[in-house]
């Protein structure tokens, strides 16, 4: 089902990937060896998401080496994925301070601002960390906060660096997103049009069941006038994601995002009852979800 990663994504950005924030940061000499074992032990808690444990662990090693950089960073991690984040933001504050993982410190830290709402501190440490390591992760991140804060030009410059460095589908459909916006808050040019539908085309053509970008593309083709082929690429759209929700093997909620697009897709398509069933569907889903985190929750 490979082809669904490229469904959920869109819906996902900013929250995803948290795994991948986790890297093998280098041993520092000389470390007391017990607060070594805590760090090792705290690193592996991390990698199977047992965060509290992770915590308490790398609490231990700080306790014995307060100066510890690196325990202090993955520490921060724990927090920020326990949503801790002002607890997140003062221990990448304290790697900061102590001069080491820079990159990854400013990274971490913007996560923890921007999940708080404070946008200007998100974007000067993605920036921060950009300028000590260039990361197509890290630039993705920061081109979807300017998206959103209507720094359309900034995000799209951001944009050309990820389809340089890394092009993919989601990339050329992430740029395509932002020339479309572009379009509709600044310029109303027909050539920023042209620039998103290649780059909708270009997504397709990597990832020929990427849903989300049918849909896309199905807009633009709209504001050119191209009713006939607005209509198909809404249609392929709704089939694509009939046939994830048909096929899908996971957790029942994960399909959440995806009967979300359906209904968009309907409601594209003059399909307003289809689409209010959908609708219905993910209050069902969240329902269940969330009577069963309570079913299973340590306060019961």
């Amino acid at each position: 089902m490979r082809a669904l990663i490229y469904i959920m994504t869109p819906v996902l950005i900013l929250t995803i990937f948290l795994a991948s924030r986790f890297v093998t940061w280098e041993k520092l000499k000389g470390v007391d060896s017990k607060a070594l074992k805590h760090l090792m032990a705290g690193t592996q808690f991390l990698r199977k998401g047992k965060n509290y444990q992770a915590i308490t662990a790398l609490t231990y090693a700080i306790e014995i080496e307060p100066k510890y950089a690196e325990a202090y960073a993955k520490r921060g991690l724990a927090y920020y994925q326990l949503t801790r984040y002002k607890d997140a933001i003062a221990d990448y504050t304290q790697t900061l301070s102590l001069k080491r993982f820079f990159a990854d410190a400013y990274a971490g830290r913007a996560d923890a601002y921007l999940a708080l709402g404070d946008i200007p501190n998100a974007i000067a440490d993605y920036t921060a960390s950009l300028e000590t390591r260039k990361s197509v992760r890290v630039t993705s991140k920061r081109a979807e906060v300017y998206l959103e804060i209507g720094k359309i030009d900034e995000a799209i410059t951001d944009y050309l660096y990820i389809v340089k460095h890394h092009p993919s589908a989601i990339a050329y459909y992430n740029r395509g997103r932002a020339y479309c916006k572009k379009f509709l808050h600044l310029d109303k040019k027909d050539e920023t049009l042209k620039l998103a539908l290649v780059d909708f085309d270009k997504a397709i053509e990597m990832q020929p069941r990427f849903a989300i970008a049918y849909l896309n593309r199905g807009d633009i083709y709209g504001h050119l006038k191209q009713q006939e082929s607005q209509e198909t690429d809404y249609s392929h759209a709704i089939d694509l994601l009939t046939d994830a929700i048909q096929n899908w093997q996971n957790e029942a909620h994960e399909l959440i995002p995806i009967y979300l697009w359906r209904a968009v897709a309907y409601k594209k398509s003059n399909y307003i009852d289809k689409a209010m069933n959908d609708i219905e569907k993910v209050s069902e889903l969240f329902a269940q979800f969330y009577l069963k985190k309570i079913r299973i929750s340590d306060i019961l």
